[in-house]
């Protein structure tokens, strides 16, 4: 009997799928816009500095190495079978084929509704939570199924080498 990997039930509107885009001023970086396309077609923007994303790196991390090998993208990639029965809305595809534009505008634009220097995460089997503190003090939770958290990590990871060699080293300290 093969395994299907579902949505989780108890997330009302998980992340689809993201795009981010780098913010520099003077030649540095000095954050990260990350727009998530939801499950429900809407889309939130939300822009990390250097600390909030290092924090969102290292919790997406430390998820990946509590996951492990049993994560649903690793055995995917070892059993494509895995892949065949998916939901057209799962992660697995909803990455590719729902990824949100984002303008240069929405990149430049941080300010206290978007802008987030802390965040909190918690792991929820399949699913990663998510909580970030806006800079007008709001609350959220922004929910990624596993497939979708490690592919948020890989996609991070991969961007920012780039982006060093483009722009230069992050300021600041984490």
């Amino acid at each position: 009997m093969m395994q299907a990997e579902q949505r989780d039930p108890s997330v009302d509107n998980p992340v689809s799928s993201f795009e981010t885009g780098i913010i520099t001023l003077r030649g540095a970086w000095i954050g990260v816009c990350i727009k998530f396309a939801m499950f429900d077609k809407s889309t939130r923007i939300t822009h990390w500095s250097p600390k909030a994303y290092h924090a969102l790196v290292a919790g997406l991390t430390e998820y990946c190495n509590d996951l492990g090998p049993q994560a649903f993208m690793f055995r995917a990639h070892s059993d494509p079978s895995l892949t065949e029965g998916l939901d057209p809305r799962h992660p697995f595809h909803t990455l590719l084929s729902e990824v949100p534009a984002l303008s240069d505008d929405e990149i430049g634009t941080a300010g206290l509704k978007t802008g987030i220097n802390e965040a909190e995460f918690v792991s929820r089997g399949p699913t990663f939570e998510v909580q970030p503190v806006y800079g007008n003090g709001r609350r959220e939770s922004i929910f990624l199924h596993e497939y979708t958290a490690l592919s948020l990590l890989g996609y991070l990871q991969e961007y920012m080498k780039a982006a060093k060699i483009l722009t230069g080293p992050a300021a600041g300290s984490a």
